[in-house]
């Protein structure tokens, strides 16, 4: 009679005071907005560019005009081949942004923007500014991207459900997006979900310091067909980095293959923030970098979500570790009754 009460009174414990998921954030909302940067030095050396490669069909119709004169400028020997990338050479700062609006109980609409700045097109041709913006509509029940037709994008990576991780296996970028648009390659699947990435290390970005521990994404593909005339291709590494309190995106290491950055055309990017580049140098020169390091990719840079506050040990107050703290205790009970059981 004993054993038979154990389970029960542990499944309502733990049932009554675990918090209640739900499909997005508590600061998914009308309004909302983040916004991520690769900045430059003020007096950059002549190595520190960033490069963009676009694929031109997917490029946003805007940009697509701007860059195509760009290109091939006033002379008719210079033509833009819409079946290979284009690489963009960035000498200035970079932004990336989400704006999220039209938000409703089962989809949103996510404004992607990259702003580029001191844009060389090719030798000679450069824009000063350059801008690519698309909607996005997200399916908030299985949170990926459509397309107006009703193609699959992609999940998000600008926030992640921390108490939900992706599996191994999953798609960063579906693969009958990559088939509409020509992008010919391997499946670019989640290939490492970790809680350990940098865990004792306070992590430095333009907007705020981030404590430990974080959750890190990887994706990869085995190949991506950058030229469909010679078939050259490139290998794909995505690599994002979470806050784990509230599933924001805190920094990009490789964006080569995102749903967001596809969509506008930008594919198998190189962000480099040198800014944090250079404090990071620093930072190993010091021999400080056991305890911090500065994000180097797209890091967050502005956003008008409100993040918990920390407790006094300066661990993040998470849901996750809330959640397992409380099934600790709530096991306890199992625990006793348990011993009592056994010593009859």
């Amino acid at each position: 009679m004993k054993k038979s009460i154990i389970i029960p009174i542990s499944i309502i414990l733990i049932t009554s005071v675990a918090p209640v998921s739900s499909a997005a954030p508590y600061w998914f909302r009308e309004g909302t907005y983040l916004r991520y940067a690769a900045k430059m030095p003020e007096h950059p050396d002549r190595h520190e560019v960033n490069v963009f490669p676009v694929w031109p069909q997917l490029l946003p119709g805007d940009a697509y005009s701007r860059i195509k004169k760009a290109y091939e400028g006033t002379s008719s020997l210079i033509k833009m081949d819409n079946n290979s990338i284009v690489s963009l050479i960035v000498q200035g700062d970079s932004y990336l942004t989400f704006e999220i609006f039209n938000v409703t109980n089962e989809s949103a609409l996510v404004r992607v923007t990259l702003e580029l700045n001191n844009v060389s097109v090719r030798s000679g041709a450069t824009l000063p500014r350059l801008v690519l913006s698309k909607v996005l509509r997200l399916n908030l029940t299985d949170m990926m991207y459509y397309e107006e037709d009703g193609t699959p994008i992609g999940p998000p990576t600008f926030f992640i459900d921390p108490s939900n991780p992706p599996t191994k296996g999953e798609h960063v970028l579906s693969p009958e997006f990559m088939k509409k648009h020509r992008l010919l390659g391997d499946d670019i699947v989640v290939t490492n979900v970790s809680f350990t990435w940098m865990e004792d290390k306070i992590l430095h970005t333009h907007y705020r310091d981030f404590l430990p521990p974080y959750l890190y994404i990887e994706g990869r593909s085995r190949y991506l067909v950058y030229d469909l005339k010679t078939g050259d291709s490139v290998e794909t590494i995505t690599q994002l980095v979470y806050d784990i309190d509230t599933g924001i995106l805190i920094t990009t290491l490789f964006c080569d293959a995102t749903p967001e950055l596809a969509s506008i055309g930008v594919i198998d990017p190189s962000p480099l923030d040198r800014v944090n580049s250079r404090r990071l140098e620093r930072t190993v020169e010091e021999g400080k970098a056991d305890r911090e390091w500065y994000a180097q990719g797209f890091n967050l840079y502005d956003t008008n979500i409100k993040f918990p506050e920390t407790s006094s040990t300066a661990t993040p107050n998470t849901g996750m570790k809330y959640f397992f703290a409380v099934s600790l205790v709530c096991l306890l009970p199992t625990i006793i009754l348990t011993w009592r059981w056994r010593r009859g």
